[in-house]
């Protein structure tokens, strides 16, 4: 299985956007909504640990056992699949065109936005102290994630935002069982674009990694609304609403046809 998470040199290379002819640092102003936006793999730093013997179980149950060094990087893996796709479905969700993808494959006539994202200690100063207590699985956690939004276009690359996340979305649980089907059917097809393991992740560890890229993704969505990426969007699904609340007009009942009078004794209609 080949390993897909990035090296740190490279990661420090992407958030500081100095690849391409781009300005580096922060944007200012506004541009128009990207064609789409590319959700990149994360980097693991070395102090963040993921560890899942269910998910591991299931896995060796098709491919066989395999050495115990490898666990934890296909863990890692299919944690890293699991955040990018919550981002992807979170972007789709507010109205962005979202797919898992990295600046590798773009070309100069291509309009992309990449995000891509480094994990590591909330508190990097006690992260030796908590060897292996720092990632995702039963009794871990303190992970951040060090986020960076840049543009790709054919005049290079330019950072436009980055921040700091750590795992708390401010998304509440869906209210109802039809909604939360509907999240997993779009992390699942989000998910089926990253060629992740098809054996799920165990019900603790895959929600700290959803809940980490809501997180991400929600102050992306935040960031493309000051934008105004998704002010046409909104106005579409605001005018269907509109439109669907509205009450249909009431049409006039039709009168009853005067039937002809009935003719008297005499012959003559009567009025």
């Amino acid at each position: 299985m080949p390993m897909r998470l990035m090296p740190v040199s490279l990661v420090a290379l992407l958030l500081t956007g100095c690849v391409g002819s781009g300005t580096p640092g922060s944007f200012s102003g506004t541009m128009s909504p990207p064609k789409t936006v590319l959700v990149s793999d994360f980097v693991f730093s070395s102090d963040v640990v993921a560890v899942d013997r269910g998910f591991t179980t299931r896995l060796e149950r098709k491919t066989g056992n395999f050495p115990t060094h490898e666990r934890k990087q296909r863990t890692a893996e299919r944690v890293n699949d699991e955040i990018v796709a919550s981002i992807v479905a979170t972007l789709r969700e507010a109205g962005l065109e979202a797919q898992p993808g990295s600046e590798e494959g773009l070309t100069l006539s291509d309009d992309a936005v990449v995000v891509s994202g480094r994990l590591r200690a909330v508190d990097p100063a006690s992260a030796a102290a908590k060897k292996n207590q720092i990632g995702f699985g039963a009794g871990r956690g303190g992970v951040a994630a060090d986020m960076s939004v840049s543009h790709f276009s054919s005049g290079g690359k330019r950072q436009l935002t980055s921040f700091i996340t750590e795992g708390q979305s401010g998304r509440k649980p869906a209210a109802n069982a039809k909604l939360a089907a509907a999240q997993n059917v779009a992390i699942a097809s989000a998910l089926a674009a990253t060629n992740a393991a098809k054996e799920k992740l165990s019900p603790d560890v895959e929600a700290q990694a959803r809940q980490l890229g809501r997180a991400a993704a929600e102050k992306i969505v935040a960031f493309a609304k000051e934008q105004g990426w998704l002010a046409k969007a909104e106005e579409t699904e605001e005018r269907a609403d509109n439109k669907a609340d509205e009450k249909p007009a009431r049409t006039p009942a039709a009168r009853p046809e005067k039937k002809p009078a009935k003719p008297d004794a005499s012959g003559k209609p009567n009025d």
